[in-house]
């Protein structure tokens, strides 16, 4: 059986949209400056980067609807995000529960995105640019290991 998290409303925190909305071309215009062709792209990059840093922030009350679940690929998206619930409760019962598996996402999401500004709009240069040099950066240190 599949998991299906079509149903499920994806939010941030209302203050960090700003960032979502300063990292993501919509119109897929500049990607220099704007190097995230989807809001669903970056959500899923912030909590794969807020856990890889083990950085979980719970979403406040003050939260903002930024797309709904049914864009998430399900060969793609949907098995990240559900990794991504387990690594943090190490219960396989977790991934029974749609709504559980997108909050955890959220909590990672709500992390990462804080990494990410200071990596991608806080440094000289580009945000293209400095994700580019982000991903290299961690590449050479796995390299390294």
């Amino acid at each position: 059986m599949a998991l299906n998290l079509s149903d499920v409303r994806i939010y941030v925190d209302q203050d960090t949209h700003e960032i979502y909305e300063k990292l993501v071309s919509l119109a897929e215009k500049n990607a220099e400056s704007h190097p995230f062709r989807t809001m669903k792209d970056l959500f899923v990059i912030a909590a794969c980067i807020g856990s890889q840093q083990n950085k979980y922030v719970p979403l406040s009350t003050q939260k903002k609807e930024i797309f709904r679940g049914i864009i998430f690929r399900d060969k793609l998206d949907v098995p990240i995000l559900a990794a991504l619930a387990y690594h943090k409760e190490r219960d396989l019962s977790v991934l029974e529960d749609p709504r559980k598996i997108v909050d955890i996402a959220q909590g990672w999401a709500n992390g990462g995105i804080h990494l990410l500004q200071d990596e991608l709009l806080y440094q000289p240069g580009t945000p293209l640019l400095n994700w580019v040099n982000m991903l290299l950066d961690r590449q050479s240190s796995y390299d390294d290991q």
